[in-house]
Order: C-alpha cells, then sequence, then structure tokens
C-alpha cells in the first residue's frame, strides 16, 4: 500500500525533471554532404541545416533553423562556418569576385579562414564549427549558433 501511494509523486517527479523544457542547449549534429560534392579549393558552398524540433509538448516538421558553408581544404579536411554575421547574425554571403565573406548589413568582410577583413563592426570572425568525416565519404557539421555582437564565441543555450 506504501509503495503504491509513492508511485504517483515519484512518477510526477520523473515527468517533470525529464520535460522537454529542462533540455539543455548544444550542437547538433547533421549530414550535410559527401566529399565528392566538395571538390579541394573551390570555393565554399552554402549549406541549409534542415531538422525537426520539439518544443515544450509541440513537435514541430522538418524546416530550416540556419546555414553552414563548407570549403574542402584537403584530401579529408573540411572547414565549416556558421553562416550568421557574428556582428548582429544577419545572413553572410560569399563573394567570388571578392574572394571573401561578406554581411551586408554593415558591410563586414571575412576572409576564407573566417578572419576579419578590414575595417568591421564584428568583434570576432565567423564562427567556426566541428566537422566530422564518417566512412565512406560523409560530412556531418556539429551546427550551433553563437551569441552575436561580442567578442567570444559563446553557444547560445
Amino acid at each position: 500500500m506504501g509503495g503504491c501511494a509513492l508511485a504517483a509523486p515519484i512518477g510526477a517527479v520523473v515527468v517533470v525533471l525529464g520535460h522537454p523544457l529542462n533540455a539543455k542547449g548544444g550542437s547538433l549534429l547533421v549530414k550535410l554532404t559527401t566529399l565528392a560534392a566538395l571538390p579541394i579549393g573551390e570555393a565554399p558552398r552554402l549549406f541549409q541545416v534542415v531538422t525537426g524540433r520539439r518544443d515544450a509538448w509541440t513537435q514541430f516538421p522538418a524546416n530550416a533553423i540556419g546555414a553552414v558553408f563548407l570549403r574542402r581544404v584537403g584530401e579529408r579536411e573540411v572547414t565549416a562556418f556558421n553562416a550568421s554575421c557574428p556582428h548582429l547574425g544577419c545572413a553572410v554571403e560569399f563573394q567570388a569576385a571578392r574572394d571573401a565573406f561578406h554581411c551586408p548589413c554593415h558591410d563586414s568582410e571575412f576572409g576564407k579562414s573566417g578572419e576579419v577583413r578590414g575595417p568591421s563592426p564584428s568583434l570576432r570572425g565567423l564562427d567556426r564549427l566541428r566537422v566530422e568525416i564518417r566512412e565512406p565519404d560523409e560530412v556531418w557539421v556539429h551546427f550551433e549558433n553563437f551569441k552575436t555582437g561580442i567578442a567570444q564565441q559563446i553557444p547560445t543555450a
């Protein structure tokens, strides 16, 4: 009888602690392409990060949550940058004529390796993301967003 009386409160605690609102942020590991689709030394390519998500008790269908620039720099080495400007979060584009990333919101410019070039309101370079090359030749990226307007690369919660 005592065990049955405790089962309901213990069950409620488990449900509350496991609730999605208590989930911590972090990176999302996503497969974006293959090495064959990224020739060595070519201009960075933009890839949308598409995933389903869950907020509290609501399940959302797959939709774009961000974008990533990928550039293959070696046989099995790929660099990845979040496509949001670290200044205010505007969408960054790669301009082949300038051989650089450009943010049209405040005219910031970033080199191919993500560093700030010239005068810029951005306090840091583009946010680099971790890349995994999985067999046979899949390119997986740890996607995450970072706080804007600060010099440190701090993930958003």
